[in-house]
């Protein structure tokens, strides 16, 4: 069948489900929603620093920036000067990518038009990506339109390490990706590891060398707009968007700092445990137990379940250069997301930081995942997944007895 047969289900199956409006004509985002949108406007204008002050924006020298990773602004900047902001249709037109590539994926890992749907329709709308995809069309929030634009980067990457292996779709990938959530510059190492042992001899040379032109150009842009922001290439400004607040979030960052092992015990329970919240109501005199998911984050396990086949056939899924090299890599984000000091909240039922290493956990599970029986299993826990972050995630509460 058609290539794009399959891509045309998994995206029409995605809007018909996204709980947000994917088409409003004459809605157009701006500072307001996102501070990188102005960001992008102070560009044109010769600036840096943004009008006023919001929430999560650094204040230095009497002057305001965005602290966060420049890939949406940059991609901003190529059309606020024709909508005096970012339109709806632009930021859509980045979501859609998402389940595009998540079928082109899986397209390669499979060759089965079928089985590329069930897995592409796993990932966007059976993990954290749905809630996260949905909210940036809603509101183009900077958290969640980064981790949109991290997806596309990792999926770009995973497409090209499992497909032609040419190495300059997987370091676009990269560039995109770690310009968007920082950590993901981790998976480099299976660039490189796929650039020096499965590229033809006479190609390896230059492949090797744009694996580390892409790093490079990641770090002088990073460190180019630390300097010209913040006075040094290595000050972020994360610490700088605390000053002058008295919340929670703020006093334990200038308390334990923004890595820590003080973190490790809450962001472990939450990364894979997280349950719902179980609340007592009285009526009428009599107790009732209601189950409503928590906002601090909910366990990949059980709200992924498809994931348990990296551990029912660990060798499979981590055998070769490469898979060992990607487990590897999202092996070391993880580590590092324990040390966070936030778990990514507020989140209902979700887990928005898991979306770092999580396709590339799902990369690695195909085959083991459809290997004779275990495909209906691997059905059911999908079907189980949809039904978790579609349904149940938007409901008030549940009530248990």
């Amino acid at each position: 069948m058609p290539y794009w047969l399959g891509a045309g289900l998994v995206l029409a199956a995605f809007v018909i489900v996204v709980p947000a409006g994917v088409f409003r004509p004459g809605v157009t985002f701006g500072l307001a929603e996102n501070v990188q949108i102005a960001e992008a406007q102070a560009w044109w204008n010769g600036r840096l620093d943004i009008p006023e002050r919001k929430w999560d924006t650094a204040e230095i020298d009497g002057r305001v920036y965005s602290y966060f990773p420049p890939m949406f602004t940059i991609l901003s900047a190529a059309v606020v000067p024709f909508f005096d902001g970012v339109p709806h249709w632009f930021v859509a037109a980045v979501v859609a990518a998402v389940p595009l590539l998540a079928y082109a994926l899986f397209q390669e890992l499979t060759g089965s038009l079928t089985w590329a749907v069930v897995l592409s329709l796993g990932l966007v709308l059976g993990t954290s990506a749905l809630p996260v995809l949905a909210i940036t069309l809603s509101g183009a929030r900077p958290y969640h339109a980064n981790q949109a634009l991290a997806l596309i980067g990792l999926l770009l990457i995973l497409i090209d390490l499992f497909g032609a292996r040419r190495i300059w779709p997987a370091c676009i990938g990269l560039f995109v990706a770690s310009l968007s959530r920082q950590m993901t510059v981790f998976f480099a190492l299976p660039v490189l590891v796929t650039a020096v042992w499965e590229t033809p001899r006479a190609m390896r040379r230059g492949r090797i060398a744009a694996v580390f032109t892409t790093l490079g150009i990641i770090g002088l842009v990073y460190c180019g707009l630390n300097a010209a922001k913040f006075g040094h290439p290595l000050r972020t400004g994360y610490m700088l968007i605390h000053e002058g607040r008295e919340d929670a979030i703020a006093r334990d960052a200038r308390a334990h700092a923004l890595f820590s092992p003080h973190w490790v015990p809450r962001n472990l329970y939450y990364a894979n445990v997280g349950p719902p919240d179980l609340h007592k109501v009285t009526v009428v005199g009599k107790p009732r137990w209601y189950l409503r998911p928590n906002t601090m984050g909910s366990g990949i396990w059980w709200t992924t379940p498809v994931l348990l086949w990296l551990f029912l056939d660990w060798r499979r899924c981590s055998g070769g250069r490469k898979r060992t090299a990607l487990v590897l890599s999202a092996a070391v984000i993880y580590a590092l997301l324990l040390l966070w000091y936030t778990t990514g909240a507020v989140q209902r039922g979700f887990n928005r930081f898991s979306l770092d290493y999580l396709p590339v956990l799902l990369a690695l599970v195909v085959p083991a995942c459809l290997v004779g029986r275990r495909r209906w299993f691997t059905l059911g826990m999908i079907v189980w997944s949809v039904l978790y972050f579609r349904l149940f995630i938007y409901l008030p509460h549940v009530r248990v007895w």
